[in-house]
């Protein structure tokens, strides 16, 4: 992996890659459950299945560097730098977005509620926060390789097969579907539920290579997995006449092999020094792009009526994503200029 001033490049471009994936996803989920059943639900289901792989991304990123046995990490330094860091995002951005909404209705309740819980995607920062307060626990589990698989498969059956076995038993039999989930929470295995599968595979995957064969079958299912997503969401929704969304969440199997395939392809890429500033640059925005995106969405729907319906959604979704990234990039810009706001952007 190529590297510059001690940062990995690919991962630079994995970030850069991710604050896009998350505003087009964004972009697709409007209209989502008002305009079901249609041609225009359709369109959005299709681009949003192309990227729900957008956050896992962002934690396996997380992990892969944070996990890194050789850096030195003490837990004093983990809670004053990166925990407080984030916490400190989270009041400013919180309180940021409060007032966006009580301009709109002067409504201290809805403020006062705004600031505390944050606006919706701001669940990524108090997941990370959790992830952050782990990483003693989890830097030891990944010094042992095979403790680390162990871990891993652990993961992969507890947090990502089971619980989408469940739907299939209520098919069959609701009484087996209870009964599955009641022992399924009995036994507590939450160590290796969540996101938490992903911190830890992201450092695996950059210090243990694969075989090309195990990467080519990532690839294809992968690649797979889009069309199984999407299908599966169209097919699911038709059979309870509403937007069905377990095929979306991040901890499933597909999300899963959508965001290995592009973790090990990217990070397997070659990238020429002359643009690793431009990359480096640009990386260091994509927080920034992910805080403020919502914000640049609902400035153009309440002052100038846009949004990704405002023209065809078959091919205005793509274009409206470009707009919005590009406006939040040019924003996020011109605030990490700032030095008081500089802090709660990078």
């Amino acid at each position: 992996m190529s590297s510059s001033n001690n940062r990995i490049i690919q991962f630079d471009v994995l970030r850069i890659v991710a604050a896009f994936a998350v505003v087009w996803l964004h972009t697709s989920a409007q209209r989502f459950y008002t305009s079901y059943p249609s041609i225009e639900w359709d369109a959005r289901n299709f681009y949003d299945s192309l990227v729900r792989w957008a956050v896992p991304i962002f934690v396996m990123i997380s992990g892969a560097l944070f996990l890194d046995p050789q850096k030195k990490l003490s837990i004093k330094t983990l809670y004053k730098k990166n925990v407080t860091r984030v916490v400190l995002i989270y009041i400013f951005w919180s309180i940021t977005y409060g007032l966006y909404y009580w301009v709109e209705d002067k409504d201290l309740k809805r403020l006062a509620f705004e600031i505390i819980h944050g606006p919706f995607h701001f669940w990524f920062l108090k997941m990370l926060i959790g992830l952050y307060i782990a990483v003693p626990i989890l830097r030891a589990i990944v010094v042992d390789k095979k403790v680390e698989q162990y871990f891993i498969c652990l993961s992969l059956v507890t947090a990502f097969i089971i619980p989408m076995l469940f739907p299939v038993m209520g098919c069959i039999s609701h009484g087996t579907k209870d009964l599955a989930e009641y022992f399924y929470e009995a036994f507590e295995i939450k160590i290796a539920l969540g996101h938490v599968g992903y911190f830890v595979l992201g450092h695996y995957l950059v210090n243990y290579k694969l075989k090309e064969t195990a990467k080519r079958m990532i690839y294809i299912l992968g690649i797979l997995s889009i069309f199984a997503v999407c299908m599966l969401t169209s097919f699911a929704s038709s059979q309870v006449g509403k937007p069905y969304l377990l095929f979306y969440e991040n901890t499933n199997v597909f999300t899963l092999f959508e965001a290995v395939a592009l973790f090990i392809a990217i990070k397997d890429i070659k990238i020429a020094p002359k643009y690793h500033q431009t990359l480096i640059s640009a990386s260091q925005l994509s927080l920034g792009i992910y805080i403020i995106h919502p914000l640049v969405m609902y400035v153009l729907s309440d002052y100038g009526n846009i949004d990704s319906a405002s023209l065809n959604p078959m091919y205005f979704i793509p274009l409206f994503a470009l707009i919005v990234f590009m406006i939040s990039y040019c924003v996020s810009f011109v605030l990490v200029r700032i030095p008081f706001i500089k802090r709660f952007m990078m």
